[in-house]
């Protein structure tokens, strides 16, 4: 069902300002006289058979001296594609996050999000192998946080490597972080609660993306190694999808003895050890301009979060039927979310499968454009029930609304907040 014209106004015209970056401003305006999502997949599709052309041509182990040229005239020398340089795009306009005063920054991209934390625990592995991080035996690490697969991916460390921290431990070798955290209702981390970390913090911010108080992060960290990192899949890429990417930013204390280059070098080498770095045809689809421009990810990702937060406050603190904290933004008015995960206070899985039908007859009876689909950060507005294994929670609706507004997105608020001063669900 095509969107009322009101509601299409920013983001059609985001859509051609984004086609006219790359040069496909043509192709395109035939494709904007449909609706919004038509728009979006044509230019996708159009830039992605544009970025696609490098990899084409070459094999994956190609010849001595083989250069690709990227869509937008760069050149990349292309040997064994694991080892491929993703430093056009690594030196992109200015770092994600302000480097304090006494730091040392670089930026470093990898496969996914997941492939980053796993590259950064290969590092700080093998510094204390070498004798770099501080102690003997197993490294002590905390994960201040409720994602899943980080915790599985620490699950796949042996524990002479890496030792989980007892809970109320007051300091560890190594401090992961979450500032937002979700597993069913939200959690905002306060970082001078935490364990300090004797070698090295690792913060992950794919929920909130720019926002971070990053000098309060760094004030736990004793040691002189610490790296932001993020899936840059779901905020990063104005809700394209263009390709799985992890975002890095390491700061190094001056005066330590190291640089940040020699760091990130380190990280460079496992990353093509692993096979974690960006293969030619990622590297190009990446090369789109919005892609690590500060500007427009700070345009793109107030607006999804504003959306979310509107959604949250109509869900409210006093619902009979839904608990309380389905949105950072509840907790602290500063904290952002892409996405609100709603809950019934009581109710077990059937529960919540009665909660999706309900909501999937209203939206139906609404007439409203509601996506059934998983992840968040994108353009158009999506749910999806969350049935974790019994043991890891409760099950919960994640309902993330995208970067549009307008009456859409106010009709599908209109829908939960009704929902939620509903005594019950019968």
């Amino acid at each position: 069902m095509p969107l009322p014209p009101s509601e299409t106004v920013r983001d059609r015209d985001d859509l051609v300002a984004l086609a006219r970056r790359v040069g496909l401003d043509p192709p395109l305006q035939d494709l904007l006289r449909e609706d919004l999502d038509n728009a979006m997949f044509g230019l996708r599709r159009a830039w992605l058979e544009k970025a696609h052309r490098p990899g084409d041509r070459t094999l994956k182990s190609p010849c001595e001296g083989e250069v690709a040229q990227l869509p937008d005239g760069e050149s990349v020398p292309f040997g064994y594609e694991r080892e491929l340089s993703a430093d056009i795009l690594e030196k992109r306009t200015r770092s994600c996050y302000v480097v304090p005063p006494g730091w040392q920054s670089l930026r470093v991209l990898c496969r996914s999000g997941q492939s980053a934390l796993s590259c950064l625990l290969h590092l700080v592995a093998r510094q204390a192998l070498s004798g770099t991080a501080t102690g003997t035996g197993p490294l002590e690490l905390a994960h201040a946080g409720r994602y899943f697969e980080t915790a599985s991916l620490l699950d796949l460390w042996p524990r002479q490597v890496f030792e989980r921290a007892a809970p109320d431990a007051n300091d560890v070798d190594v401090l992961i972080g979450e500032p937002v955290h979700c597993d069913g209702q939200f959690g905002v981390s306060d970082p001078s609660t935490l364990p300090r970390a004797r070698h090295a913090l690792f913060v992950d911010t794919t929920l909130t993306g720019p926002k971070l108080d990053l000098p309060a992060w760094l004030d736990r960290l004793d040691g002189s190694f610490a790296a932001v990192f993020r899936s840059g899949l779901k905020l990063d890429q104005g809700g394209l999808e263009l390709a799985n990417v992890g975002i890095v930013q390491i700061f190094l204390r001056k005066g330590c003895g190291s640089s940040a280059v020699r760091l990130a070098d380190d990280l460079k080498q496992i990353r093509a050890l692993t096979g974690s770095g960006l293969t030619l045809d990622e590297l190009a689809a990446l090369s789109a301009p919005w892609f690590l421009d500060p500007r427009y990810l700070a345009e793109y990702t107030s607006r999804l979060f504003a959306n979310n937060a509107a959604l949250a406050q109509a869900v409210g603190t006093r619902s009979v039927l839904f608990e309380d904290r389905c949105h950072p933004s509840l907790i602290s008015p500063e904290a952002v979310a892409p996405f609100c995960a709603i809950r019934l206070r009581r109710g077990d899985a059937s529960d919540h499968a009665r909660l999706l039908r309900r909501v999937e007859a209203e939206i139906d009876r609404r007439q409203l454009k509601l996506d059934k689909g998983g992840s968040f950060g994108f353009r158009s507005d999506r749910y999806e029930l969350i049935e974790p294994d019994p043991k890891a929670g409760k099950p919960f609706l994640r309902v993330a609304l995208g970067y549009r507004g307008g009456p859409n997105r106010d009709g599908i608020i209109d829908l939960f907040h009704e929902l939620s001063a509903l005594p019950s669900l019968a």
